[in-house]
């Protein structure tokens, strides 16, 4: 008789371990208390699939994305999702200077980035006329999809491989062997806590304590048409904040999303978009001289785990393994980008 698994949350990470662990054989159970697939931080980001040069050298955050990268690719194809593979660009943001991007192209030339170049004032303006006249890098190994189409495609890969998607299903109680849910109780050998915003939570009714995931809410708006053909990101910040900053995203539908900025909120489930366009309309002239402000509009609104440990922030993706449990914690971004490989990952730990 096969092993089973209940997964509980049915995001992103949820579906690619569910589907892992159902090619090797187990019984699979992936349910979820909201009544569609992907609802919270697998579907409100920007859509990006990424190339692994932001994290910590040898973090599971860089390694598990270097490797995600083509794999995400590869089932964006096999799923047939509207995806394109445009490559980066990389320019200084309002408050660097060419000494931050070159800096950054040191620690990055490292990397096993195929196609990795430095692009002069001159070469941008022929290759992306519509920015700023500066000088950027340019990272091929990145692309932007439909990321609502890439959770519904997926879901229904899952289910017709034999998984047993449980939507509507919110766990009330654990109990050693047995959860109880809002659907009636479920026995399984292993369970697989990839709640996200609510890991921490989750893991703490099993006696995993000292994590907190803090939801960090990241605003976006939109402007109707894309002036630029790949999206623009800026160096790391050293002044240690939440984010990248807000970036430019040209989505697969012709529009252009700005965002996400950063910020804590208490609710994780809070989606209120709340941002004033002030700083965004400072980004648009900044990076975009010729744009119209006026066309900016709100778009959508995210929240991101960010993940603590007994009040210390943890940088990385976390995954714990206690007698019959699995928690997966702080798994924010990259985790679309990463999400085929932890599925594998999590499946090695067993």
């Amino acid at each position: 008789m096969s092993k089973r698994v209940a997964i509980i949350g049915a995001g992103i990470v949820g579906l690619h371990t569910a589907i892992a662990f159902r090619i090797k054989g187990w019984e699979v159970y992936l349910m979820d208390k909201e009544s569609y697939t992907g609802h919270h931080t697998s579907t409100r980001n920007s859509g990006v699939v990424h190339a692994g040069i932001y994290y910590k050298e040898d973090s599971l955050k860089e390694k598990l994305c270097l490797r995600g990268n083509p794999l995400t690719l590869e089932w964006l194809k096999l799923l047939n999702v509207d995806h394109k593979s445009c490559g980066k660009w990389i320019i200084p943001g309002m408050n660097q200077n060419q000494s931050d991007l070159l800096a950054f192209y040191e620690k990055i030339k490292t990397l096993p980035l195929k196609g990795l170049r430095y692009v002069d004032p001159d070469q941008l303006k022929i290759e992306e006329p519509a920015l700023k006249r500066t000088a950027a890098l340019f990272v091929p190994a990145t692309a932007v999809m439909d990321t609502a189409a890439y959770i519904r495609a997926l879901s229904r890969f899952a289910e017709n491989e034999g998984v047993n998607l449980l939507l509507n299903c919110e766990l009330t109680e654990v109990k050693d062997d047995l959860i109880v849910t809002s659907r009636g109780p479920l026995e399984a050998d292993l369970f697989i806590n990839s709640t996200g915003l609510m890991a921490a939570k989750v893991a703490q009714l099993v006696g995993v304590t000292g994590y907190e995931v803090r939801p960090c809410r990241g605003d976006y708006y939109l402007l109707p048409v894309s002036p630029v053909s790949k999206p623009v990101y800026h160096p790391p910040s050293q002044s240690g904040s939440l984010g990248l900053g807000i970036h430019l995203t040209p989505a697969t539908d012709g529009t252009l999303l700005l965002g996400p900025n950063a910020f804590f909120i208490d609710n994780p489930e809070d989606y209120a978009h709340k941002s004033p366009q002030e700083a965004f309309v400072e980004t648009l002239r900044d990076h975009l001289p010729e744009a119209n402000p006026d066309s900016l509009v709100p778009a959508y609104s995210g929240n991101r785990p960010k993940l603590t440990y007994q009040g210390q922030p943890l940088a990385d993706f976390t995954f714990i393994k206690d007698k019959n449990w699995i928690h997966l914690l702080g798994i924010e971004s990259p985790g679309l980008t990463s999400a085929p490989v932890i599925g594998s990952y999590i499946l090695g730990m067993v």
